[in-house]
């Protein structure tokens, strides 16, 4: 199915949104930055979103769910080996573009004020289902033996979130795998049962 003119010009803005939210920031990038890279005029913008508030949240609604996809739910392998592979997607999801782009949902974490309460709503509620879902593995990796089933599922879940998006953070100022591989060893490795 074609899309419409308008449609498409919708999609150019949240491309080039999406492109330079992540390497510049909400802050870093302004609606003429956005208009300027789609090659639209920028009386168009409000045609398609009300601000630049509105741009980022429909940018994060894009974004996030191939994020949240790199974290596999089915419960038919090893939990533990699938929060692996969810670290190591994330790893070379930031190696892929030189450790300078970072999470768009996470960069949008630590620039939000009060100045932008929509925005600032819609990352904890992003936040809040990569938790959930992080949290559906290592319940999963519970009942299966290979995490301490004695540590709250939620409170690991959250700590990992938390730390994973340490890491990201610290990797865009390093740019190396380093402070992903310390994620998995000391918030993940640490409660994984030792078998015997």
């Amino acid at each position: 199915m074609a899309l419409t003119r308008g449609d498409a010009t919708r999609e150019k803005l949240l491309k080039a949104a999406i492109g330079l939210f992540h390497e510049f920031g909400y802050n870093g990038a302004s609606v003429q930055d956005i208009v300027s890279e789609a090659k639209i005029p920028k009386g168009s913008f409000y045609n398609y979103f009300k601000s630049k508030e509105e741009l980022a949240i429909a940018a994060s609604d894009v974004f996030y769910p191939y994020a949240l996809a790199f974290l596999e739910l089915e419960n038919n392998s090893s939990p533990v080996a699938r929060l692996r592979r969810y670290f190591r997607l994330t790893l070379n999801e930031m190696r892929r573009y030189g450790y300078v782009r970072g999470c768009l949902v996470g960069n949008f974490a630590s620039e939000i004020t009060n100045a932008t309460p929509a925005l600032k709503k819609r990352v904890t509620e992003l936040l809040d289902e990569a938790t959930r879902r992080i949290a559906v593995v290592v319940l999963q990796a519970q009942e299966m033996g290979e995490i301490d089933p004695n540590v709250p599922t939620m409170n690991l879940s959250r700590f990992i979130l938390n730390s994973l998006y340490g890491a990201i953070f610290r990797s865009k100022t390093d740019r190396t795998r380093r402070p992903m591989k310390l994620v998995e060893q000391f918030a993940l490795d640490v409660f994984v049962v030792k078998k015997r």
